[in-house]
């Protein structure tokens, strides 16, 4: 028992001075910091002090090894640049037996090219020639045609309004008369539109064919946006024709209804329905000679946008 006392005792005791320390040891642990970071830097400093002469002599005897490199390195570079221009040299003189048979080769394709491409400029010239011809053949009979549809139904016209006129023949046959003077006068337009269109975009292409015969590429390049240019000029032009034609359509079929109109409103006859029927008949066929004229006009503008270019 005497025993258990004393050991108790002395766990008590023990406990104390592991308290007290714990309580102590922060304040010592940073006493102790405190005074290693002063030793520390005093050696460092003792260190710097006792470096610095060789440091200086260390730098010193750099830069001299760094001027010794530049001279030593200075021949080297001038015989690696001698070098150089001596390759370069002699690959210029391999070089250019290739470069001269190069040219001549480009220069000979050209000339070739320049021969095959003189006929096709006449070629072109020819297909122009040729397409605006046949669009006049194609479009002028429509003229003939309006004409001859317009004489027979204002023969059949005449003949229909005949009894009704009742003594006013006269009066009937002038007023007949002036529907087919003014439905002649636009056909004689339409004829001379078609005709100046025709032959104005005849003179407009044909300066194309003779530019590219004067004026042959040099190289493929030129080739390729010379061919470009003359695509889209033949396009505008053809396209101009069509537009400076594609208006006369509307008026022409205005011109009709007005003058058809006017004739139904001076003649005031008996049996207007006989009259209408006519008169709408012959305003149906007209339209239709019309509308087929400028569907003509279109497949002939397609088939000049097609047809084959140099």
């Amino acid at each position: 028992m005497e025993k258990c006392g004393e050991v108790s005792t002395q766990t008590d005791d023990l406990k104390k001075k592991l308290v007290s320390f714990a309580m102590e040891l922060p304040c010592l642990v940073v006493q102790d910091s405190e005074k290693l970071k002063l030793q520390v830097r005093k050696e460092l400093e003792e260190l710097r002090l006792q470096l610095q002469p060789n440091a200086e002599e260390v730098s010193q005897k750099m830069n001299e090894n760094v001027q010794a490199l530049k001279q030593c390195l200075k021949p080297c570079t001038h015989e690696l640049q001698n070098s150089l221009s001596e390759t370069a040299e002699q690959l210029r003189q391999q070089l250019a037996p290739l470069s001269q048979q190069l040219e001549a080769t480009m220069k000979e394709n050209i000339n070739s090219l320049q021969m095959a491409l003189a006929p096709c400029a006449c070629e072109f010239k020819d297909k122009v020639n040729q397409h605006v011809d046949r669009m006049r053949c194609q479009l002028t009979p429509y003229a003939d045609q309006l004409q001859n549809k317009i004489d027979q139904h204002i023969a059949e016209l005449q003949k229909t309004l005949i009894p009704f006129a009742k003594g006013a023949q006269e009066q009937l046959n002038r007023q007949i008369e002036c529907l087919a003077f003014q439905m002649k006068k636009k056909v004689d337009q339409l004829r001379t539109k078609v005709s100046d269109n025709t032959e104005d975009l005849k003179q407009k292409l044909t300066p194309f064919a003779e530019e590219m015969k004067g004026k042959l590429p040099q190289s493929s390049k030129e080739l390729h946006q010379s061919l470009t240019k003359l695509n889209v000029q033949v396009d505008q032009q053809i396209e101009e024709f069509c537009k400076n034609m594609g208006p006369f359509e509307e008026s022409f079929n205005r011109a009709l209804v007005q003058h058809l109109e006017e004739l139904k409103q001076k003649l005031g006859l008996p049996r207007a329905c006989v009259v209408e029927g006519h008169l709408s008949l012959l305003e149906k066929e007209l339209r239709d000679r019309v509308n087929s004229f400028f569907c003509t006009l279109k497949q002939t503008q397609e088939e000049m946008l097609s047809f084959p270019k140099p």
